[in-house]
């Protein structure tokens, strides 16, 4: 049994400030990619639980996402049963892609599957609280204005036909990094609904205005390299171009393939590039 796990990119997110148990209230607006790792279930006799990747992303097996979303189910279900899970990786590791997160969710959905939990999407939302702040999305993939750490949709009723070209400096930068160095001065007075209302409206020329990350400079400061190729994107001539998440990686959206083709072809033997599409 396969299940497919959708990377993300963020188009807004804005910081608002600091909540009490240490996570960041966030408003954003994000949209799943077609790009995805592919997870393999495999159901076992015994109570085991074996988690396999096509690289390394955890030291031990135990503190893989993916094995704490089965123990959770496992634990919380009493199921008697084991599973073999493997993870072929395709989303870039710690890219701000959300890659973690989606494998969790793919493991929510295949799990619900093979151990026929009958869990609703909302059911899995609920018991992923603890487990990772960009999950219900991932359970979801559907383009949605996010509130709270994340945990909060409203789903957006709209697709954008747009290509991705995602640029990765090959290098993780770890997410609770950047947010130990958000600042005030970060926080801006950006409204969403802008956005919102510009991607109701279908109008791209203002979606592209509108890209917005908060936390940009704060992991332009950590890795520069990231601002490069930002600045390099830019200057081939892309208009929609902005950090994901909390970096490392940098996607432009374009209505032309060819012209992504063209600018990724220039920079590939430098980083990790992958062209895509939103979902």
């Amino acid at each position: 049994m396969k299940e497919k796990a959708y990377a993300k990119i963020n188009l807004f997110l804005n910081v608002l400030g600091k909540r009490i148990d240490g996570y960041h209230d966030l408003e954003m607006i994000m949209a799943a990619l077609d790009l995805h790792d592919i997870l393999t279930f495999k159901a076992l006799p015994s109570k085991e639980i074996i988690v396999t990747t096509s690289e390394e992303i955890t030291k031990n097996m135990e503190e893989n996402i993916v094995y704490k979303v089965a123990k959770l189910l496992q634990e919380e279900f009493n199921v008697t049963k084991g599973v073999e899970i493997h993870i072929k990786k395709n989303i870039p590791i710690a890219a701000g892609l959300a890659g973690g997160s989606a494998d969790a969710a793919a493991a929510f959905r295949g799990l619900n599957r093979l151990w026929k939990l009958q869990l609703t999407k909302d059911d899995m939302v609920k018991l992923s609280a603890n487990i990772g702040a960009d999950i219900p999305f991932c359970i979801h993939n559907r383009l949605c204005i996010a509130r709270g750490k994340g945990e909060e949709l409203f789903f957006l009723e709209k697709h954008i036909n747009a290509h991705v070209l995602l640029v990765n400096p090959n290098r993780p930068i770890h997410t609770k990094d950047v947010f130990a160095r958000v600042e005030p001065e970060d926080m801006k007075e950006k409204k969403i609904t802008i956005m919102s209302n510009a991607i109701y409206n279908d109008d791209y020329e203002l979606i592209v205005k509108e890209l917005y990350n908060a936390l940009e400079n704060v992991s332009f400061a950590l890795d520069p390299e990231i601002r490069e190729i930002k600045n390099f994107l830019i200057d081939e001539g892309l208009r929609a171009v902005l950090m994901s998440g909390s970096g490392p990686t940098v996607f432009a959206l374009s209505k032309s393939k060819k012209k992504l083709k063209e600018i990724q072809s220039k920079i590939s033997d430098r980083y990790t590039t992958i062209l895509t599409k939103i979902r």
